[in-house]
């Protein structure tokens, strides 16, 4: 694939999904971005295991030696559409103001899942059919029903969960079709892949537990409106993993060098200072921006954050497909340890506030941590 097919691939998928969650944030109130944010980490945890069941799984598992189509597209359709099922069901008998937009949300988790798929074999394989397209349809949509929504919708749920479905629907149409398969692709997919599959999985589940279950517990705690405003933090750190993720496969390939280190920590500062002066720019103004207004007296966290979240996240794609089974796992407990307890302790003791700061720090450490996994895996085969 192409420089110039990459980055826009990765740009455009980068427009769409943060399209949708400015979309969110911008509009919503904190307490319906709160109902927002809760049904869309369902799709993160999604997006996460497939990662680990199947896209890095063939990476892992053969080093280097591409899966065929007719596999991976059979076990990732059965995944998507397993999924997108059990998010709308879930959705559908919880009594909230969510439930008449199961189908809604159920559209949103297979669409992304399945595009989400197609992109990393396309990338990994330096397949030109199907990369770029499904990102930049999915893109073009994301923003026609954003402007319709702030014009005409503004801080209506449905429409930006409307929004969300459409574009992933979207791109996953005019991704790289499934090839046909018999019933039981996934099953079969995990059991020949059973050894590669089982460190990626134990790594996503730890991290989902603080990334994903933290989130879920705190919502209690804080309250939804609250819970709101302290997952607004993380979406402002959005562009970063958004730009990231469509290039894990090149980001794996990394040299671990001064230079690189340099380069990284650098760009997370840049970005964290970009951040901050965004907020503050905002705190002058009297724009009417939903629960981004929230967020202006949590700038200096919030930077912090960013910068964290570019460095260990960088670091980590590294680890994943380098590391060993030993310094993933003692990297990934670190991670969950100081993401579980940093922000429930920080909740419990200081409110919203305590979370915030908690959360940004707690971050910031994983994320060194994860540096010093990537500088000893070194230049480490990638292997089972």
């Amino acid at each position: 694939m192409s420089s110039l097919r990459l980055i826009l691939t990765s740009t455009a998928a980068a427009v769409a999904t943060l399209s949708v969650q400015v979309l969110g944030l911008v509009t919503l109130a904190p307490a319906d971005f709160g109902l927002f944010s809760i049904v869309y980490l369902a799709g993160a945890f999604a997006l996460s295991l497939a990662l680990s069941l199947i896209c890095e799984a063939a990476t892992r598992s053969r080093a280097g030696v591409p899966a065929a189509w007719s596999d991976f597209s059979g076990a990732s359709t059965e995944f998507a559409l397993i999924f997108a099922a059990a998010g709308g069901l879930v959705v559908a008998v919880t009594p909230s103001p969510l439930a008449p937009y199961w189908w809604l949300v159920a559209l949103a988790i297979g669409g992304s899942a399945y595009r989400s798929t197609a992109r990393f074999y396309a990338v990994e394989n330096r397949d030109t059919r199907g990369s770029v397209l499904g990102d930049v349809v999915g893109a073009v949509v994301a923003i026609a029903l954003c402007a319709v929504t702030l014009l005409l919708h503004g801080g209506e749920l449905a429409w930006v969960l409307g929004t969300w479905a459409a574009s992933s629907v979207a791109a996953a149409a005019f991704s790289r079709w499934p090839a046909l398969s018999r019933p039981g692709a996934l099953v079969r997919w995990v059991r020949e892949r059973r050894a590669a599959i089982a460190p990626l999985v134990r790594d996503s589940l730890i991290m989902d537990a603080s990334s994903i279950g933290t989130p879920y517990a705190l919502a209690p705690i804080l309250g939804v409106g609250p819970f709101g405003v302290y997952r607004a933090v993380s979406n402002v750190a959005a562009p970063v993993r958004l730009l990231l993720n469509p290039i894990r496969p090149r980001i794996a390939r990394l040299r671990m060098s001064l230079t690189t280190v340099t380069a990284v920590i650098a760009g997370g500062v840049v970005l964290g200072a970009a951040a901050a002066g965004v907020l503050l720019l905002l705190s002058q103004t009297s724009w009417p921006l939903g629960t981004l207004r929230d967020l202006v007296p949590f700038a200096v966290p919030t930077a912090v954050f960013v910068m964290a979240n570019m460095v260990g996240h960088t670091f980590y794609i590294v680890s994943r497909l380098r590391a060993s089974r030993g310094d993933l796992l003692a990297a990934r407990l670190v991670q969950t340890a100081l993401g579980v307890v940093g922000p429930l302790l920080g909740a419990l003791l200081g409110g919203l506030s305590g979370a915030i700061w908690a959360y940004a720090l707690s971050t910031l450490l994983s994320s060194l941590y994860w540096l010093f996994v990537a500088r000893r895996s070194g230049h480490t085969p990638v292997t089972a």
